[in-house]
Parts: structure tokens; C-alpha cells; sequence
């Protein structure tokens, strides 16, 4: 699938920037096996994935930080780094096996697509991977911009990848938004200039509504509708 070369002049925002996990896709029990693996390699206990879904977000090193704290086995940032190498091989050769679409995911990026809109994709998650899912899941061809944790020198929070994003697909901050489930989203959006939104199901284990967003939709279905003058998904009954 190719992107749109034109978009109507009367269309408000002139791209999306997405976030992956959490908000596209649910990759939390992918990222808990590769975790487990780790720990259980280092003598320590696993843990369920829906006590994984809270420690995602902020990249690789952050995840394993958060693992192995729960595991009552602080790192200290060395020891973390040291282990980055390890859980992206073990987790490069999962990534693709339970990770899925949320719902009405594709629908939403096909909506803005035949809409004319940009979109491009913003993730702390490395690119290497993030390609990997995104071709699994046949979703690739929606993004004319994809900034993975690696493609900047810094992650989200700051603005840098968010820009990058925003550069590649020749957009102003002022002409996009960006749409999220953190507060990691949140934080890049308003260093950038960008409005934010969110969803309510994400990654973060806090209330989206409590993380300064502009606005938190009740499901992903229902962004189109939060960024008028587009008009609304049509769903099916």
C-alpha cells in the first residue's frame, strides 16, 4: 500500500503520529516472554503478563529495569545495559508470535488513509523489531514515517523522535497530532507542539485521563470522531 500523495486542504490535522504498543498493537505477551526468559536465565522468577502490561513503555532498558526491580533484584543502569544485547535477541525471535492488532486498529489506520491523512509511527521500541511487527501484521504500508527507541538519540518523553517523525513525513508540529496510551506520549507531544490524545487501555497501569492529555477517547474506534471536521468510523452493527 502506497500513501496518498495529496490530502484535502480543508482536512484538520494534516498527519497522525501513532504510538505502537499499547495503543496499535497489543504486544504485552510477546514482551513477557522474552522478560521471563531473561530473568529465568538470570535465576529469577517470571512474571504474568498482565503484571508485565505496567512496566512497558520508555524502551528496552526500562522494561528490564522495572522486571528485574519486581523481582526484588535491582540493576543498577550498567548491569541493565549489559542485558539489552540478550533480550532483543530472545525477544527479536518472539516478537511476531502473540503480538496482535487492538481492535478496530486497522479500520482506524484504513479510515485515515482513504481520509488522504499522513501517518506516521513514533515507538520507543526499537526499529529493527518495530518493522518485524509491523510487516507481520501487514500494517506497514499505512506509515510514511517510522521513528523506532534507536532511530534518535533519545526515546519519548522528549521531542526529538516525535520531530523526527514530523520531519520525514514534511509536517508541522502545529499541523499534526499524536495519538498515544503514556504519559511518555503525553510528554513528547507538548515538548513538540503537538496536541495529544489518548486512549484508555494502554501500557501505563494509571488512568489515561490523569496524564495530561488533551483528550482520552473511551476506545480506539473513536478517534475519528475526536478530530473533526473528519467524519466519524463507520462501524458495523
Amino acid at each position: 500500500m502506497s500513501q496518498p500523495e495529496h490530502h484535502p486542504a480543508n482536512v484538520y490535522p494534516s498527519a497522525i503520529i501513532w504510538d505502537l504498543d499499547g495503543t496499535l498493537v497489543d504486544s504485552a505477551p510477546d514482551l513477557a516472554t522474552a522478560l521471563n526468559t531473561l530473568l529465568n536465565e538470570q535465576g529469577q522468577q517470571g512474571h504474568t503478563v498482565a503484571n508485565v502490561r505496567p512496566m512497558i513503555g520508555g524502551g528496552v532498558a526500562k522494561l528490564i529495569e522495572r522486571g528485574f526491580r519486581a523481582s526484588g533484584v535491582p540493576l543498577d543502569q550498567v548491569a541493565v545495559e549489559a542485558l539489552v544485547p540478550r533480550f532483543m535477541e530472545i525477544y527479536t525471535a518472539c516478537a511476531t508470535d502473540h503480538t496482535d492488532l487492538v481492535p478496530y486498529a486497522r479500520e482506524v489506520l484504513d479510515h485515515f488513509y482513504h481520509a488522504g491523512m499522513k501517518q506516521g509511527l513514533c515507538t520507543n521500541k526499537p526499529l529493527s523489531v518495530t518493522r518485524l511487527i509491523l510487516t507481520a501484521l501487514d500494517i506497514q504500508g499505512y506509515f510514511g514515517s517510522v521513528i523506532g527507541g534507536d532511530s534518535t538519540d533519545v526515546k519519548k518523553p522528549h521531542p526529538q523522535p516525535l520531530l523526527a517523525c514530523l520531519e520525514q513525513l514534511k509536517i508541522r508540529p502545529e499541523d499534526a497530532v499524536m495519538i498515544g496510551d503514556s504519559g511518555a506520549d503525553v510528554g513528547a507531544a507538548r515538548a513538540a507542539g503537538v496536541p495529544v490524545i489518548l486512549v484508555p487501555d494502554g501500557y501505563t497501569g494509571v488512568p489515561a485521563v490523569s496524564l495530561g492529555a488533551d483528550f482520552v477517547v473511551g476506545r480506539l474506534a473513536d478517534i475519528p470522531s475526536a478530530i473533526p471536521p473528519l467524519p466519524p468510523l463507520r462501524q458495523s452493527a
